[in-house]
């Protein structure tokens, strides 16, 4: 019997890897980035891929650093986009006749490219290092065979742009102006799903966050929605593996519910990039949603599975209200203690807003870094800043001696459009959100001791945002857009200057949602959040005082906080119904996942993202009010009672502003200061509210998710 059991599982070993096709794998050094939506494909090669080449990114380095905001050190991994493994199969034969692109330079030959859409699903997958690379291409059924490194080299010899990709180098520094009524834009947002953990085999539903699917008729539905160009899917699984496919059906959302498109199957692998390619222009003319479930074969432990989704959009900005602004900031008085040999600084996590407007990203990053002297000189710093860890740029700064410390003024250069783009998109697709990493080091390769980095008062990260994934036409505007919507979103991280034995670090967010048109009473919602975290000491403390500086281009007399202004107490992260014109999102917490299992770090980061959001609203009562400083300005104050033991580090204050009753045409709100708990800031956040009148039809489904974590088909009541 046993002898029997033997030669049974030597059978099975020998089929499976005779099933298992043999590839070659190439460490690639590339002269350009790769293009977002686009995979390198082999003329003439025909495989379970198509004829595409698979890419495998993975660190070209790991190395010690300090999560600025939390204080904490960690490995850091480091990727860059054109260092990656190349998978092809083994023995490809490509067409020598076929137009080619580019050139893969290897030790089994010269292998020709082109780049297309992926043929399969696959656009791209993350590892950890080699061996795990090779660990997930056998879960795609693969054999590996590791060939050693090769070049990859366009044909042409054109210089090109960074704007087109081929570089990461250029910089983004000065903020972009908003676009012009008329344009055509680029715009990327997501879609979400809840987490699965595996317990058995069999079919899987991947539920969408909310309660109410897109499709009446079709049970956990996501939303996409109109002129959708491409859906690309991040699969992440944490806590053990999964065999088996991922199931992704497509429907058109029609009055009466919504009619089945087609299905795309795809080999599950972690950390793996799919791409759908039913969400196209041409079918989504109409409005599209999405199901997702999984087949299930075997698993171990207990795994759970994310998945998130990243669109890209078309849309034609018409009428002056559906775009706004995201700013994330740091201010000048954020000052750390570091005493410590640090090789590499992480800025962030900033939660990455849906809606981004290709081409519209800024940075002014800027910071002052002081090192101990290395023989009584100021050695020349070298200084690498890399968008979440992948996308980089370099610069060279010499320090100045002040009789103590050598002092270095460093302002980062930031990246290429093209390179911001990717790396959003990237994020989106996995949850995630966006961060610098800093690699430090002298010009001769030699670590520095770092005692203090401080922030100045600089945009980490800027760029227009379209409002929802909602689109518009040219002759009339949609009714949906006369309900609530996020407009602007301000996000900040900042510390003392003189940071304790135990630095704390404060988190600050203030929203500004245009309220459903025709609310008089409650026109405008800003929400206001903030908290000072102790990491070290475990602690919390919640916001105390708030000043927000608005400039209307209409009288603002008689402004006032209506119906009152409301603190939202507890931690449980359910929705708020009452009152109902109250729209809260659930913070984005998926940023978590993509950081521990993407780059590698995480722990006391995890606590800097979400807000409370409680199930209740408290009246806050007379502690909100607005003050009119002059014929059109405003400043909305927030100050904590003595007596008040709320824990809560959210006030939500309706504004009723009388001038915009009735208007006709969009209006145009600047936050020009805020002020958090003595923390302020000059953001010039620009704002739109959409006019009172002129909604004419109503042709999109009453749903909305993006970065609200849930649908609805309730437009007054946003999860």
């Amino acid at each position: 019997m046993r002898r029997a059991k033997i030669i049974l599982m030597l059978v099975l070993v020998t089929a499976s890897l005779a099933l298992a096709e043999r590839v070659y794998v190439y460490e690639v050094q590339s002269d350009f980035e790769l293009p977002e939506g686009a995979a390198p494909h082999i003329p003439g090669a025909s495989w379970k891929f198509g004829g595409q080449a698979l890419v495998v990114y993975v660190p070209k380095d790991i190395g010690p650093g300090i999560v600025l905001f939390t204080n904490e050190t960690a490995d850091v991994r480091l990727y860059d986009r054109r260092y990656f493994l190349l998978v092809i199969p083994a023995g490809v034969r490509p067409n020598p006749k076929a137009k080619t692109e580019a050139v893969l330079e290897t030790v089994d030959g010269v292998i020709p490219l082109v780049f297309r859409g992926p043929d399969r699903g696959i656009v791209d997958i993350a590892a950890a290092d080699l061996k795990d690379a090779e660990a997930i291409l056998r879960q795609l059924g693969l054999e590996p065979e590791y060939r050693g490194k090769a070049r990859l080299k366009r044909v042409d010899t054109q210089e090109r742009s960074p704007e087109a990709g081929s570089s990461p180098f250029g910089s983004v520094g000065v903020q972009v102006a908003r676009p012009s009524l008329g344009s055509t834009l680029d715009v990327y947002g997501g879609i979400y799903f809840r987490s699965v953990t595996e317990s058995r085999t069999g079919r899987v539903d991947i539920p969408v966050h909310g309660d109410v699917s897109a499709c009446p008729n079709v049970p956990d539905a996501a939303y996409v929605g109109y002129d959708a160009r491409y859906l690309t899917l991040g699969v992440l699984i944490v806590g053990g593996t999964v065999n088996g496919e991922l199931v992704v059906d497509v429907f058109k959302i029609d009055v009466t519910g919504c009619e089945y498109l087609g299905t795309r199957r795809y080999f599950i692998a972690n950390r793996t990039r799919y791409w759908v390619d039913l969400v196209n222009p041409t079918n989504s003319v109409s409005q599209l949603a999405v199901r997702l479930y999984l087949n299930v074969n075997s698993y171990t432990g207990r795994p759970r599975v994310n998945v998130s989704g990243a669109v890209l959009y078309t849309r034609t900005y018409r009428h002056g209200f559906e775009i706004g602004e995201f700013s994330a900031k740091t201010a000048s008085a954020s000052g750390y203690l570091v005493y410590n040999y640090v090789r590499r600084i992480v800025i962030g996590p900033y939660v990455a807003y849906d809606g981004y407007v290709a081409n519209t990203f800024s940075s002014t990053l800027s910071l002052d870094i002081s090192t101990d002297p290395v023989n009584g000189a100021c050695k020349d710093l070298s200084i690498t800043s890399y968008l979440n860890g992948a996308i980089y740029s370099r610069s060279t700064y010499k320090g100045a001696y002040n009789g103590l410390v050598c002092v270095y003024n460093v302002n980062i250069p930031g990246v290429s459009q093209a390179g911001f783009t990717f790396e959003y998109s990237y994020a989106k697709a996995f949850g995630g959100g966006l961060f610098w990493v800093l690699d430090v080091v002298y010009a001769d390769g030699s670590t520095p001791y770092i005692r203090t980095i401080h922030l100045k008062d600089s945009d980490t990260f800027r760029y227009w945002r379209w409002a929802e994934q909602w689109k518009t036409w040219p002759d009339f505007v949609d009714s949906i857009w006369a309900s609530p919507f996020l407009s602007s979103t301000f996000e900040i991280y900042l510390a003392p200057t003189e940071p304790s034995a135990a630095p704390g670090i404060y988190h600050g967010l203030v929203t500004v949602r245009p309220n459903a048109a025709g609310q008089t009473q409650t026109r405008v919602i800003v929400t206001i959040s903030g908290r000072y975290i102790y990491p070290g000491l475990g602690s919390v403390v919640y916001i105390n005082k708030a000043e927000v500086y608005m400039f209307v281009p209409l009288p603002t007399d008689g402004a006032e906080v209506k119906v009152a202004a409301y603190l939202m107490p507890g931690g449980s992260l359910t929705s708020i119904t009452a009152p109902k014109w109250v729209e809260i999102a659930q913070r984005v917490k998926d940023t978590i996942d993509f950081i521990l299992t993407i780059t590698g770090f995480g722990g006391r980061a995890a606590g800097l993202l979400s807000f409370v959001v409680g199930q209740a609203l408290q009246s806050a009562g007379d502690v909100v009010r607005v003050e009119q400083l002059s014929y059109n300005s405003l400043r909305l104050v927030y100050q904590r009672g003595w007596g008040s033991y709320v824990s809560s580090d959210t006030v939500i204050a309706p504004l009723s502003i009388p001038a915009l009753e009735g208007r006709k045409v969009p209006t145009e709100i600047t936050l020009t200061q805020i002020c958090l708990d003595g923390f302020c800031t000059t953001p010039n956040l620009k704002t739109y509210v959409q006019p009172d009148t002129g909604y004419l039809k109503a042709l999109h489904t009453t749903v909305k998710n993006w970065m609200f974590r849930g649908q609805t088909q309730h437009t007054d009541v946003y999860r």
